[in-house]
């Protein structure tokens, strides 16, 4: 029984993990280049150099940063979820990964190079990549952007067979009229 669980399993997790590490990744790419543009603004401009003249264990340090001053907000989506705002508090949370991510790969431009005279966070580092890189041969071995778009033409296919609302409620309302006149001339 548990092989066949963790056979079942199996796939589907892996799969998830994939997609998962793959739109991190497309956050990332995408978050990076906006915090590009904010780079040049002249406080961050300052900010990143007061980041630069630190040394390597207070750099290592400042990745806590995002991380610790989001938990508070993450707490208050937490609540407004559990109190019935669901939409409000989904919002605040993907704000804050979002600003979370923003933070974190802006520091991490600045600071690679001190970061990578860890020896851990050089391991680390490859193992993401490595990971990355399996996830990115996961989904071209299933076909995933293929299947993506087999899947959205296949929704406009149906969507043109489907009736627009106006029609729709003219067809409806023909169809109970036409149900209507059987009844009575059966009685």
């Amino acid at each position: 029984m548990k092989i066949m669980i963790k056979k079942t399993l199996t796939f589907p997790l892996i799969l998830l993990a994939a997609c998962l590490i793959l739109f991190e990744d497309f956050v990332w790419n995408k978050v990076t280049a906006l915090t590009a543009i904010v780079a040049r603004w002249q406080l961050v401009v300052r900010l990143e150099r007061w980041v630069l003249a630190r040394g390597r264990y207070t750099t290592l340090a400042l990745f806590t940063v995002p991380i610790a001053c989001l938990i508070p907000v993450k707490l208050v989506a937490l609540y407004l979820i559990a109190s019935g705002h669901l939409m409000t508090g989904i919002l605040v949370i993907v704000a804050a990964k979002v600003t979370g991510t923003a933070v974190s790969a802006r520091l991490f431009v600045i600071a690679k190079p001190k970061l990578m005279t860890f020896e851990t966070f050089r391991t680390v580092y490859a193992k993401v990549l490595e990971f990355k890189a399996w996830a990115h041969g996961v989904l071209d071995r299933l076909q995933v952007p293929a299947t993506i778009r087999r899947i959205k033409a296949g929704a406009r296919a149906l969507a043109a067979w489907v009736p627009k609302p106006a029609v729709a409620r003219h067809y409806l309302v023909s169809r109970l009229l036409a149900a209507q006149r059987l009844m009575r001339r059966t009685r």
